[in-house]
């Protein structure tokens, strides 16, 4: 079966008229002669060996994508569409199915069949007949008509002509191939089958040659797909349809929709989240038309609500829930509260926020024991329609029309001092939260002067100080002035929200063109985000002291300070650390006790008028001038001229070393003109400083 076998002819059918491999093979002797009968299949029959579980459910893709897909894992593999490609419409999936099964099966969708090509061993095959050519059917040894009856099992299935199946079988010695073109009795047929024979040593060959629908076939289904279920993750949902990463072929996730059916119906309807588990049911063979049906839970060894069947629960995702126990039952709000009933405590209703009863007619309360009423501040009990009130809070205030109080014991007691006290000023936090502030504020400024840090990381190192720096003071005096220090976890949450603030600020106001008062505003929204972020995860705040802490109107006018001042210092500072670190990037490496000797030996040198960028050079000139162009200037300008002792051309290492200096000027002045014309006399004092710079000597040394 491993090696292939090849039938030639000789003569009028030379070439190849098979080639496959043996499937079959009997050796027998007849009159003195062994004689071989071998039972051979086409190259296609490496495709059907293995069975294979693949998903096909792109929302493009189509069928000649899907072949191709299927026979890259098999050798020398090739799939020919002699028409055009289609799409696919729909999800194709081949499970326990061979590739030639499957690819059969899918062609059918086209209406086409699947034709080995018999010339090569390989397996090689066509999406419906080849291309064939228009060729003469020569000599007819004999011709049959008929009508073939495979069109009653076609007609109802797919869309076939009637007369394209009264077919001839002419017997010729010509050799044709599949999809070949003749015409014969007037008019144009296809070769729809070739049988070739040896008779009396001679190769006869015989068609059926037949109309263009000849060789349609009918959509075919999977059998065995229907009423089967393929389990999946779902990974994506839209409306009530849902993308599904099947099981079998998880690298397919995803593409077609399915629409989803939940097992309850429409009574307690929710579509699934990300990561469910469903199954895709298949009820009549075609894939394509499957529903997602239910969802599979998996957690029920980990989830108290379903690990055992005689808890039912019901759960949505925004942590709302109904549990039905043996013993209570309740309905769970999340964070807002619930209502619970227990068998051996009763009922228990909790809530995270208010609790109000409303009725009708009235509410009554009743017990056989008692009733009792327990506040954290106060107990009030109030009459809407009256003046009569009730109020508990550390003393007992009654207001009615009738008011009346009696009691049979008298006890008295001490007076005490209950006046607020003035305690002396924390000296130790308030100077914690001094060196808190400073020190953060002094390690962005030492970060910041690190050579070699990019402007935008230096804006916001710089920023950040500001803004711790001056949070700090502002915090400070309102400590001093009001005699309450603030605590340690509420001086590293202004440390950071003024860092964070000034450090964003800073790097939009060396990133992008922005105003002092558009900085301020920066700063300032920044603070207010940090603020509520802040307050919204502090649980002992309410609402009224988080709005407070949010809007507070002086902190925000003093947010809006620090950031315009940002937007003042910033720029400028930031320049002048990029261009110390240009002169020091430029000054390191410079030897100047070589560049003295040298001069020395060049001093004869005529004084002349010297373009430090060149203006005549075809390799250099115009990438220099590119870069002036940027800060508007002109390489015959005053900036780019000096008077030197230089003779003759200069070196291309010369007009290198200022080009690439150039560039350096340019990634620091960012369009500055000023900083740009700054560094860049300061390149020209250096080679002012060694005019050998100018002689290919100098670059040798």
């Amino acid at each position: 079966m491993n090696a292939p076998i090849q039938l030639l002819g000789q003569g009028n059918t030379a070439g190849a008229l098979f080639s496959g491999y043996p499937e079959k093979v009997e050796i027998k002797e007849e009159r003195g002669y062994r004689i071989a009968d071998i039972q051979a299949v086409s190259g296609t029959i490496l495709l059907d060996q293995k069975k294979s579980n693949r998903v096909f459910q792109k929302k493009v893709q189509t069928y000649m994508g899907i072949a191709s897909a299927v026979t890259a894992d098999t050798d020398h593999c090739a799939c020919i569409l002699p028409g055009s490609d289609m799409r696919t419409g729909g999800t194709l999936i081949q499970y326990q199915e061979t590739d030639w099964r499957f690819l059969k099966r899918m062609a059918s969708q086209l209406g086409l069949p699947l034709v080995p090509d018999t010339s090569y061993y390989y397996p090689r095959f066509y999406l419906g007949l080849p291309e064939g050519e228009k060729r003469e059917l020569g000599e007819i040894i004999s011709c049959d008509l008929c009508f073939d009856g495979r069109y009653y099992a076609v007609s109802g299935k797919c869309l076939v002509d009637r007369e394209d199946f009264i077919c001839y079988d002419v017997v010729t010695r010509t050799s044709l191939s599949l999809g070949d073109r003749v015409t014969y009795e007037g008019r144009e047929l296809l070769v729809s089958r070739k049988k070739t024979e040896l008779a009396g040593g001679e190769v006869i060959f015989t068609y059926r040659l037949a109309g263009n629908s000849y060789a349609w076939v009918p959509w075919e289904d999977n059998p065995d797909y229907t009423g089967m279920s393929f389990v999946g993750s779902i990974v994506g949902t839209q409306g009530e349809q849902v993308e599904v990463a099947f099981d079998i072929d998880k690298t397919a996730a995803g593409g077609n929709r399915y629409g989803f059916a939940p097992a309850t119906g429409n009574l307690m309807y929710c579509m699934p989240q990300k990561g469910t588990k469903t199954s895709l049911y298949i009820g009549n063979g075609d894939e394509a038309q499957g529903i997602a049906t239910g969802c599979i839970r998996t957690n029920g060894s980990t989830c108290e609500g379903t690990g055992s069947p005689e808890k039912k629960s019901f759960r949505s995702e925004h942590g709302k829930g109904m549990d039905l126990y043996p013993q209570r039952m309740g309905l769970d709000g999340g964070e807002t509260g619930k209502i619970t009933f227990e068998d051996e405590t009763g009922t228990t209703i909790e809530s995270n926020g208010g609790l109000v009863l409303m009725a009708k007619e009235g509410i009554r309360l009743e017990s056989m024991t008692g009733i009792a009423m327990q506040g954290m501040s106060d107990i009030m009990a109030l009459y809407s329609e009256g003046a009569s009130s009730l109020c508990v809070n550390g003393s007992v205030d009654m207001l009615g029309r009738r008011t009346s109080l009696a009691g049979i014991v008298y006890q008295g007691y001490d007076p005490f001092e209950d006046a607020p006290q003035k305690g002396e000023f924390d000296w130790g936090g308030f100077a914690r939260n001094l060196a808190i502030g400073l020190g953060v504020a002094i390690a962005c400024v030492g970060l910041a002067l690190i050579p070699g840090i990019g402007p935008i990381v230096t804006g916001a190192l710089i920023g950040a100080a500001i803004g711790t720096f001056c949070q700090t003071v502002y915090k400070a005096n309102e400590e001093w002035q009001s005699g309450n220090v603030r605590s340690t976890i509420e001086t590293v949450r202004d440390v950071v929200i003024s860092a964070a603030a000034g450090g964003f600020t800073g790097a939009c106001v060396v990133a992008f063109p922005v105003t002092v008062l558009f900085s301020g505003e920066i700063y300032a929204g920044v603070s207010l985000t940090g603020r509520a972020a802040w307050a919204l995860g502090d649980s002992s705040m309410n609402n009224e002291k988080k709005m407070a802490y949010i809007f507070d109107t002086k902190q925000m006018a003093v947010d809006f300070s620090i950031g315009a001042l940002i937007g003042i210092i910033v720029p400028g500072a930031v320049a002048r650390k990029l261009v110390r670190d240009a002169e020091r990037e430029m000054w390191k490496n410079a030897d100047f006790e070589a560049a003295r000797n040298l001069s020395q030996k060049n001093s004869t040198k005529p004084n002349q008028i010297h373009h430090y960028a060149t203006n005549k050079s075809k390799t250099y000139t115009h990438q220099m001038e590119e870069i002036a162009k940027k800060y508007g200037l002109d390489l015959n300008g005053k900036w780019n001229k000096d008077l030197l002792p230089h003779q003759g051309r200069h070196p291309n290492e010369y007009h290198e070393y200022v080009l690439n200096s150039m560039k350096q000027f340019d990634e620091v002045a960012q369009g500055n003109v000023d900083i740009f014309l700054q560094l860049y006399e300061k390149m020209k004092a250096y080679i002012k400083a060694n005019p050998d710079m100018l002689y290919k000597a100098y670059w040798l040394q």
